[in-house]
């Protein structure tokens, strides 16, 4: 069994012993049972909020579930997907026996993104910022291409597993900092057909165009013709301390292979925001954007919610990128199809759902992403790619 206590670290970088987490003894197929509590002094404390407002409300007693699933998903939000896993489990030398959730939470102690830290019960060691430096962008570029290519571990190395190890998604990144703040740095990765570290600047910009809150971010220039791009983080507060993330997923506890739709998206907002005349229309413009730029990965994961003195509030939009796997049906449901209407068909479902000025926000996002063409090659991308996505958003517009 392995017992870690639960840290809070609020805005303000106070932390609160929030709760207890304990994971029995995987069985032969890896299967565990856990039980995550709140701690008496944070039930008492007045500045204690729940982790999970639909799955984990502020009350004594324990939730139990099978792994990190149901209803504890949002603790498990404290990982990163499939590269920080994989980086924690080559820092810390993990076996094959020891790459469960809970044994990825106490090796990671807190250096993730958000505001939860695991750590071994008794313990209140204050978590270290691993974060590399500008200078080191080239040295993680191309350990994580020689980590991808053939998985060795060197002296290189050991700087991407430390600054590496926190942010998800299965792409190439890591955690940076200058003297303007604490970003992500998101790679090219050899598997790339196309410039993907270009066109997910050019489609931030597109989006900010379209009246999306996202990111501050920007691009770096690397050795051998290469690029970086830097989204700023948002977890971190202005005032030193941390904003609890939640994601959509595990608010809605959608685990596998699940079937869910943008209102599903909407009606849990209007329940468990606390500004859903801001956060509603905000949503319905990014689910907009999404079927016109072609965002088919609009998976759970990539929709949070952030803690602060409001209560929850949508995140700025991130990981947005076109169909640059050639999808074409979307993670979410247009309504009862994954594949998106126009823009006259993306109105008609705002109407339907109650959002105020669905049209004005379908014009104004359609007239912005047909710069697509013009914002590319602002950023750089590659004339081949350009026109690729181009004639995919030119088929989604005249739909």
């Amino acid at each position: 069994m392995i017992r870690l206590d639960l840290w809070l670290t609020l805005p303000d970088g106070e932390r609160l012993h929030a709760g207890e987490l304990a994971c029995g003894d995987a069985d032969a197929q890896g299967r565990y049972v856990s039980a995550f509590r709140y701690t008496p002094a944070y039930l008492a404390d007045a500045r204690a909020f729940p982790l999970d407002p639909a799955n984990l409300p502020l009350t004594p007693g324990d939730f139990q579930g099978s792994q990190l699933a149901a209803p504890l998903m949002a603790l498990e939000d404290a990982l990163p997907d499939d590269w920080g896993r994989r980086l924690l489990i080559l820092r810390h030398g993990l076996p094959r026996g020891q790459q469960a959730e809970p044994y990825l939470l106490r090796a990671q102690a807190g250096r993730g993104l958000g505001a939860l830290s695991f750590l071994p019960t008794g313990s209140a060691v204050q978590p270290e910022d691993d974060s590399a430096t500008l200078l080191d962008l080239d040295t993680l570029q191309e350990a994580a291409r020689r980590l991808e290519q053939d998985g060795e571990v060197d002296a290189a190395h050991r700087l991407l597993l430390a600054a590496g190890s926190s942010p998800g998604g299965a792409r190439p990144k890591a955690l940076v900092k200058d003297d303007q703040g604490h970003w992500i740095a998101k790679f090219s990765s050899r598997r790339d057909d196309v410039d993907v570290v270009g066109l997910e600047a050019a489609s931030l910009e597109l989006a900010r165009l379209a009246g999306l809150e996202v990111p501050d971010f920007r691009l770096e220039n690397l050795a051998g013709g290469r690029r970086a791009l830097l989204v700023k983080r948002f977890d971190l507060a202005p005032e030193g301390g941390r904003r609890h993330m939640l994601s959509l997923r595990a608010l809605l506890q959608a685990a596998g292979y699940y079937v869910l739709r943008y209102a599903d998206l909407i009606a849990t907002l209007r329940r468990h925001g606390s500004r859903p005349e801001i956060d509603v229309p905000r949503i319905y413009r990014q689910m907009v954007f999404n079927a016109l730029l072609g965002n088919t990965d609009d998976h759970l994961k990539n929709f949070w919610l952030l803690h602060d003195h409001r209560g929850y509030v949508l995140s700025p939009a991130f990981d947005l990128l076109p169909d640059i796997g050639g999808c074409r049906e979307h993670v979410l449901l247009f309504d009862l199809t994954p594949n998106p209407p126009g823009p006259d068909g993306l109105a008609a479902l705002g109407r339907k759902w109650g959002v105020a000025g669905a049209a004005g926000i379908c014009r104004e996002v359609r007239d912005a992403v047909a710069r697509f063409g013009a914002i590319a090659d602002q950023y750089a991308v590659p004339v081949s790619d350009r026109d690729r996505f181009a004639r995919d958003i030119q088929r989604r517009m005249a739909r």
